[in-house]
Order: C-alpha cells, then sequence, then structure tokens
C-alpha cells in the first residue's frame, strides 16, 4: 500500500514538473525561438546548482533566529536524535528559535545539511506532544528532500514570470509599429505570456499541497502519533483565525479558496490523519505520552 502511494505521488510530481517544463520552454520559444527554450534551462540549472549551496544559518539569519545549542534544549535535542535515525537522515537537523509571535515552523536545506526553524509562538502555545508531531512533520520534508522540490518549482515559476513580463514589455513597446502597421503581433502569443504565470502558480501550489499532506504521513510513521499532529494543525488554525481577527475584525473570515492555497485545508488534513489512526496496528507510542 505505501508502495503504491510513493509511486502514485512520484508520478504526480513528474507530470507537474513536466507541465511547468513545457510552460517555461513555450515561453522562452515565443520570445526567442530555440535560443529561448536554451537560455531558460541554462538559468534554471544555474540557480538549482547554486540554491542548494545555501547554508541554512544564512536563510535563517534573515528571520533573526539564534541557533539552539544541545545545552539550551536538551529534550528538544534529544526528541530530534530520535526522530533522525527512525527517519534515517545522514545529519541531525539543526534547531533555531524565531522571535516571533506569528505560529509558525519550516525547514531548510538538504538532507546532509539542514536546519529547522521554531517560532516563541508555537513553542509557547503548543505542548510538548505537538512539538513532536511538528518536528516529525518537518523532518519528513527533509527526509524526502522536498525543500529542494519546492526550490526547483519556485525558480521555474519565477523565471517564467520574468520571461513573461519581458516578453510582454517588449509587445507593449511594439504597440506604436502595430499601429502603424510596421510589425505584426501575435495575439495567441500575447495571451500565453499573460496567462502563463497564473497557470505556473496552480501547479506550484499542488505540487505544494500534495508534499504537505505526504509529510503529515510521513510523520505518523515517524511517530505513531497521528492524533498530536491532529492537535497541532488544529491550534495552529485557530491561532491563525484569532490573529485574522485581530488584525482585521471579528467578523473577518479567511476562507482562501483550496486551489490557492500553499497548505491543504485543516480539516482535510485532520480528517487523513484520523484516518491513519484507524489503520495503525500500533496506537501507542513513545512520544504519544509526553504531554
Amino acid at each position: 500500500m505505501a508502495v503504491n502511494h510513493t509511486l502514485k505521488n512520484l508520478l504526480h510530481t513528474l507530470v507537474l514538473f513536466l507541465c511547468m517544463g513545457g510552460i517555461l520552454s513555450l515561453v522562452g520559444f515565443i520570445l526567442a525561438g530555440i535560443e529561448g527554450i536554451l537560455w531558460a534551462g541554462f538559468l534554471g540549472v544555474l540557480i538549482l546548482i547554486i540554491s542548494p549551496n545555501i547554508p541554512p544559518s544564512f536563510i535563517f539569519s534573515m528571520y533573526r533566529g539564534k541557533l539552539l545549542s544541545e545545552n539550551n534544549a536538551p529534550g528538544l535535542y534529544q526528541i530530534m536524535q530520535d526522530l533522525s535515525v527512525r527517519a534515517d537522515l545522514p545529519a541531525q537537523p539543526k534547531l533555531y528559535y524565531l522571535p516571533s509571535r506569528l505560529m509558525n515552523a519550516f525547514s531548510v536545506g538538504t538532507s546532509a545539511n539542514s536546519a529547522i526553524g521554531l517560532s516563541d509562538a508555537l513553542l509557547n502555545g503548543l505542548s510538548m506532544r505537538e512539538i513532536i508531531a511538528v518536528l516529525a512533520h518537518e523532518i519528513s520534508h527533509i527526509q524526502h528532500n522536498d525543500v529542494r522540490v519546492m526550490t526547483y518549482a519556485d525558480v521555474i515559476s519565477r523565471i517564467t514570470n520574468t520571461l513573461s513580463i519581458t516578453g510582454f514589455l517588449l509587445i507593449l513597446i511594439n504597440l506604436p509599429l502595430y499601429f502603424l502597421n510596421m510589425v505584426t503581433i501575435s495575439w495567441s502569443a500575447l495571451g500565453i505570456l499573460i496567462v502563463a504565470p497564473t497557470i505556473m502558480s496552480f501547479l506550484q501550489l499542488s505540487l505544494s499541497r500534495m508534499r504537505e499532506f505526504d509529510a503529515d504521513r510521513q510523520a505518523v510513521l515517524l511517530t505513531g502519533d497521528p492524533e498530536g499532529l491532529a492537535m497541532a494543525l488544529s491550534k495552529l488554525d485557530a491561532y491563525e483565525a484569532s490573529i485574522f481577527a485581530i488584525l482585521l475584525g471579528r467578523g473577518y473570515n479567511p476562507s482562501t479558496p483550496s486551489i490557492l492555497r500553499t497548505h491543504p485545508g485543516t480539516e482535510e488534513r485532520i480528517k487523513r490523519l484520523l484516518s491513519l489512526k484507524a489503520h495503525q496496528h500500533h496506537p501507542t507510542s513513545p512520544f504519544s505520552n509526553r504531554g
């Protein structure tokens, strides 16, 4: 069953990347023919070579993150060590404290050099059981190189946006010549340049949502505690709603359509997690007993 699930998601990811690459190639071809495709590919490869080498410390420095040593957080580091061994990571991720009032956690880097940032609001707002579930979710992202995959998708999307804007500006510049019948403009090409960034964004968001579902599932395999992650997601969702209510008024309802979200809907994620609990052969876990 797990093999079928993995193959299905691998195929889904491959199809999405083929679609994204096709759109990028089409935009490059519209701008400069075969040379446009080659230049777009060259830029993509160059950025992909550079991006994995950016150290996690540099990224977290932009968030004023502080590296947590084992002396600062011995309990968290013990949990990280246990989860890293279970995930068979070549190196244990470092932990960063983020001085933020937003309840947030995210991972950066590769499996060999990674780090996880935990915000102040998350550390103070979740129980240890829920924090363990969140850490397992982020380690799952690292385990499956989700950061790199989403970086690739983001690079392709950004190059497409840049080329589309460039092409659109070139067409605008040539509009006076068009009205003087000195040049011709392909309106179908213009339409492609306009819609390409939007389609690319939808594909990127779809890929992100799929990776989140996979990370939830893998986190449960690491901890054996689907309820812990379900409770953490519920608290995160309630906290986000309360922040929006404070900033935009209590009548505000942040109901973004699912197709426009980077993460799947919380209700759907919790539903899937609880369904995993029903199929567990060993419902108890050494992690689930930590309050």
